[in-house]
């Protein structure tokens, strides 16, 4: 039998994990098949038609390097990353959709039901291509992805439902291989997102890097086998890299540790202290440091100068190095750890329960007034027929009337991380530039309209080269082109010829979850002129079916 229920999915750099929403309106974290709430995010290639993810693959990491696969969310969007194992060659999407099978398989395990709509959680600073890579790994896992958000929003869901007072909330979303910083204002009524930032290669994992390094250096220091002979060899790195994640866990709660090393035929005890792991990694943090602060300035320049509440998310904000340090940066602010674990994946269920309670009450006024539903904005809504149809739907949902209202009467908006633009001929020998029309900390979903010309006589069609950059510089202006920033094309053709400085209007459309569209118009004859966006970052819809075709016949344990 099919679940209605939409489940929010964190799909974590190490780790992921899977929530819905019961019937009391509150979020529900599904344990896995090893009754676990999270779930590595390992994959071992162990035959042709075997795959094994989670645990099981994290624990033979060591045995079998290079047949696993780990962190793949730094290489989302990557053109050039693949991996080929028994004659097929994966991409990232692949690889993370191994994943979402596995934690979806587990969820319709326990709660007895096929699990088909989701949303998926990305880093705020995602761009286009990855977001698209992301949305695409669901398709191949045979989901039905709603939507993909930002993590930060996310976890500022999750909270902001519980909270009866208007606040400012920094959200510091420390995870095992990302980072991501945003400021949100939480109202009753809205959550809205007023800046973000982050760096998608700072988390957890480069804390294990350094200390596994260190371990290394203490090795060579004591063996004589070098540093180089350590690292290199997959095997030893990887046994290193697990020892130190396991010392990272253990001096969260202890002062000191005693580790054994007994890598190639030798053998040597480290003691290793809580301070000495913090002195490593110190250099980490202050990135993370850095880049809140550099969040704040931009949210002073919005307007938004106190910050009333810090909340600490991510698995790797429970290295107490991390409290200690924020609450000497910020000794005023009340800094909450925030379910770190969890709190994504449950601001996620709630998301997506409340756009999916949003469509039952367009539709139920819809039957009532004979509107359509795409005609129908709840904002503008009458309080009497909005009540009224959340009445009907609280029933047929089985739901409670007050939690179903605190749901769909708060509104979420999101911004850009990044700005896009588009590359234009600056003068007449040539000289490109480029001019965002969509601008970082814009809000989504956005919509901007601009007018360019032909660039040469009898002009059939333009190659709309897209950028994304970082830049703040917006429409009225432009910015040197970077050619390792262009993420993709669009191709306008205008079904004849046109002159030079012929008219032509370009759009760029964002959704609200920020995935990128563009279509122009022909201003001579006013003919719209729709294009796809396309990039090399993502498969084509060829190469999607058939990679869905592979991946669904293979058994992921």
């Amino acid at each position: 039998m099919t679940d209605n229920r939409i489940y929010g999915i964190d799909l974590g750099t190490t780790y992921s994990c899977i929530a819905y929403v019961d019937e009391y309106g509150k979020p529900v974290v599904v344990p896995n098949s090893e009754n676990a709430l999270t779930t590595p995010s390992v994959v071992f290639y162990e035959s042709e038609n075997n795959i094994v993810v989670g645990e099981q693959a994290k624990n033979v990491a060591e045995l079998y390097p290079t047949q696993v696969v780990s962190k793949v969310k730094r290489v989302m969007g990557d053109p050039n990353w693949e991996q080929e194992f028994f004659g097929h060659v994966y991409r990232p999407q692949e690889v993370s959709s191994h994943i979402l099978r596995k934690i979806v398989a587990d969820a319709a395990s326990v709660n007895g039901h096929e699990i088909t709509d989701v949303v998926i959680t990305v880093p705020a600073y995602f761009g286009v291509t990855q977001k698209e890579a992301t949305k695409q790994a669901g398709e191949l896992a045979g989901l039905n992805v709603l939507y993909v958000i930002p993590e930060p929003t996310a976890a500022a869901i999750a909270y902001g439902m519980e909270q009866a007072e208007d606040q400012v909330v920094l959200v510091y979303d420390l995870g095992g291989g990302t980072f991501d910083i945003s400021i949100i204002e939480i109202k009753q009524g809205s959550i809205t997102v007023i800046c973000t930032g982050g760096d998608h290669e700072l988390g957890g994992v480069n804390w294990d890097e350094n200390l596994a390094e260190y371990f290394a250096q203490c090795f060579s220091e004591e063996t004589g086998i070098s540093v180089e002979d350590l690292t290199e060899n997959e095997e030893t790195w990887q046994e290193l890299l697990n020892t130190a994640e396991k010392s990272k866990y253990a001096l969260s709660t202890r002062e000191s540790r005693v580790e054994v090393l007994k890598l190639e035929g030798e053998r040597l005890k480290v003691e290793l202290t809580r301070e000495k792991f913090e002195q490593i990694n110190s250099h980490l943090l202050e990135r993370t440091l850095s880049l809140t602060d550099a969040v704040l300035e931009r949210a002073r320049e919005k307007g938004y100068g106190n910050i009333d509440k810090l909340l600490m998310v991510g698995g790797s904000s429970f290295m107490p190095q991390v409290e200690s340090s924020l609450k000497a940066r910020f000794p005023t602010t009340e800094i909450q750890l925030s379910d770190p674990n969890q709190a994504v994946a449950k601001g996620a269920a709630l998301f997506g329960y409340k756009c999916f309670l949003d469509e039952q009450i367009k539709i139920a006024i819809a039957e009532e007034t004979g509107e359509h539903i795409n005609e129908i904005d709840l904002d503008t809504v009458a309080d009497q027929k909005l009540v009224s149809a959340q009445e009907k739907v609280a029933v047929d949902q089985g739901i409670a009337l007050p939690s179903l209202q605190k749901l769909t009467d708060t509104r979420v908006t999101n911004v850009t991380s990044k700005s896009f633009g588009l590359v234009v001929q600056i003068n007449d020998e040539g000289g490109q530039a480029v001019n965002n029309l969509i601008v970082v900390n814009d809000k989504v979903p956005a919509t901007i309209t601009r007018e360019f010309y032909t660039s040469m006589d009898n002009q059939e069609n333009v190659n709309l080269r897209c950028i994304e950059n970082l830049e703040t510089e917006g429409p009225d202006g432009t910015i040197p082109l970077d050619p390792d920033q262009e993420i993709g094309n669009a191709i306008l053709e205008f079904g004849r010829e046109l002159p030079i400085r012929s008219p032509v209007e370009v759009t760029f459309s964002l959704s609200a979850d920020g995935l990128l569209s563009v279509h122009g118009k022909d201003l001579t004859t006013e003919r719209e002129i729709f294009a796809e966006f396309q990039t090399k970052s993502i498969l084509s819809k060829e190469e999607l079916e058939e990679k869905r075709e592979h991946n669904l016949a293979i058994d992921i344990l």
